[in-house]
């Protein structure tokens, strides 16, 4: 007789936490060295031996050495700061064997060598953490600290010893994980973010004081500061909460009730407000319990953190188009767009499909998702633009994507397609493979043709954007060919048409995202040789 299916696994998808984390890096690395690259601009000396002044550019090697300086100036205090705080926590820590939690000594051990790490970690006692427990120190000697109230609970026995276990073996999943590494990595870019802001507030400061600068562009200036920090720390918090939920997970495997029982303890009274939960380093225990009822909750797509990666996407666009513009040469401005749009276009279409995909494993109606998912890449996409801080101080530069009906109507249109056709794709390959058994195939299918589509579409989206902005140097440009043609915004929308829907290209992405969900419905419903759908037995 055929055996039991399996349940569905939440890891065969693409991980959260990896996906929040290069988002993180993304935004704030790249923010850090346009910052750098500023700074380094701003006390770099002219070179006129190749041209005569004022036209001198500025001396290469003090750029790059500059750049390379203030680089490190936002990076260092990351890694002191991470250093620090593991040194705080071991400071009047003393080991576990030397204590009178001989019995509680004893089962971590025996957790310890059941979790095969390795490299075993220096079990010690954290008086400050009472109740808790965490893992830090170098990453090639971790330390696990735990509070000596959650010790006391291993010698009362039954369901507190269970909790103890529960916690422990949580504490050992994020070693499992390998999260000492990201953690590193987050403490750095967290620090980094938020000292970068600082640091570009003085710099602002001091740039445009000298300067008769309207008030109002000095205030707009520092509240898109603010606004770009906080994006980035909103980001790595979410982060981590996720990170908890799937360290809950692995350690459930073990003792599954127990994982209940611990997280049913700690959701008594853990109800908070929404705005309040995206502000917290671990999700509430109610969000727990909930999680480990129903992993494939992890799965659900979240508005919230597509709303956080379509900003971090327009601050990417305008950061990276005007590096391009800083370093390309003259009159390569719409290739630098076509490119520039292609690479954070497809890395944003493959955010948002990686959330509608997992969503159609999730819910029972996965359509629902993807209009909220529109919205927010309607949404976010041009609000991040005007928040990228360093591509305009006071009126100079880039300003984000204009607020244009026509170019703002095909974003809103094209978001709604591409998100329809990503739940649709999904929802199609989730009724031949259930389970979620064939993912990587899945992945292997789906990937490309959310890449081709995705590039195509934001590619000729920012270059009618960027088209669009050079409208704005026409007051000193008059006699550009763009600012002497009688209607520039519709001679920009007929040449986008003719440039992007011309020639072999478009019927090229038609017909990957028309082929795309008729094969999907094909290939999941044709098992993979020694699946569980060919494994019978004798009854």
């Amino acid at each position: 007789m055929s055996g039991p299916r399996p349940t569905l696994d939440v890891r065969a998808f693409p991980s959260d936490p990896s996906l929040l984390l290069i988002l993180l890096a993304a935004g704030v690395l790249l923010s850090d060295l346009f910052f750098a690259l500023w700074l380094a601009e701003l006390n770099a000396p002219l070179d006129c031996s190749s041209a005569t002044y004022p036209a001198c550019p500025k001396d290469a090697g003090a750029m790059f050495s500059g750049t390379v300086t203030h680089l490190l100036q936002v990076l260092t205090p990351g890694m002191g700061m991470y250093a620090l705080s593991a040194w705080l926590r071991r400071r009047r820590a003393v080991p576990l064997r030397d204590t009178a939690f001989q019995g509680a000594a004893e089962t971590v051990e025996r957790l310890v060598g059941q979790a095969g790490l390795g490299r075993r970690p220096t079990v010690l006692v954290g008086r400050r953490l009472r109740s808790g427990a965490c893992v830090t120190g170098p990453l090639g000697g971790p330390h696990l600290l735990l509070g000596p109230e959650l010790l006391a609970l291993h010698d009362k026995g039954g369901q507190q010893r269970r909790v103890f276990e529960t916690v422990v073996r949580h504490e050992l999943a994020h070693l499992q994980s390998g999260d000492l590494r990201p953690q590193l990595l987050t403490t750095l870019l967290r620090w980094s973010n938020l000292y970068a802001g600082a640091f570009a507030v003085f710099a602002l400061t001091l740039t445009l004081s000298g300067d008769d600068i309207p008030a109002g562009d000095y205030l707009f200036s520092v509240v898109r500061v603010v606004l770009l920090a906080l994006l980035g720390e909103l980001i790595a918090r979410a982060y981590l909460r996720v990170r908890e939920h799937h360290a809950d997970l692995r350690a459930g495997t073990a003792d599954p009730e127990g994982l209940l029982a611990t997280m049913r303890a700690g959701a008594a009274g853990a109800a908070g407000p929404g705005l309040r939960v995206w502000l917290r380093h671990h999700p509430l225990g109610s969000d727990r319990l909930a999680v480990a009822l129903a992993p494939s909750r992890l799965l659900a797509s979240s508005p919230g953190r597509l709303l956080l990666g379509a900003t971090v996407a327009g601050v990417l666009l305008a950061t990276l188009q005007d590096l391009l513009l800083r370093i390309a040469a003259p009159g390569s401005g719409v290739s630098t767009a076509i490119l520039c749009g292609a690479v954070i276009g497809t890395a944003l279409t493959l955010f948002f499909a990686f959330s509608l995909w997992g969503h159609a494993w999730h819910a029972d109606a996965p359509g629902r998702a993807w209009p909220a998912a529109a919205a927010a890449l309607t949404v976010g996409l041009p609000v991040g633009s005007h928040l990228a801080v360093f591509t305009r101080v006071s009126g100079r530069g880039l300003t984000g994507i204009p607020p244009n009906p026509l170019l703002l109507a095909v974003l809103a249109g094209g978001a709604l397609l591409l998100c329809g056709w990503l739940a649709a794709l999904g929802a199609a390959w989730r009724r031949g493979d259930p389970q979620a058994r064939r993912v990587p195939r899945f992945l292997a299918l789906a990937v490309p043709a959310a890449c081709a589509v995705g590039g195509w579409l934001f590619a000729m989206f920012w270059t009618w954007a960027a088209s669009l902005l050079g409208l704005s140097f026409c007051p000193d440009f008059p006699d550009a060919p763009l600012c002497r043609l009688a209607d520039p915004e519709r001679r920009i929308a007929v040449s986008m048409l003719a440039t992007f829907g011309s020639g072999p290209v478009l019927p090229a992405v038609v017909l990957v995202a028309s082929a795309a969900i008729p094969l999907a419905l094909f290939l999941a419903r044709r098992p993979e040789r020694g699946g569980w759908e060919d494994q019978t037995g004798s009854g």
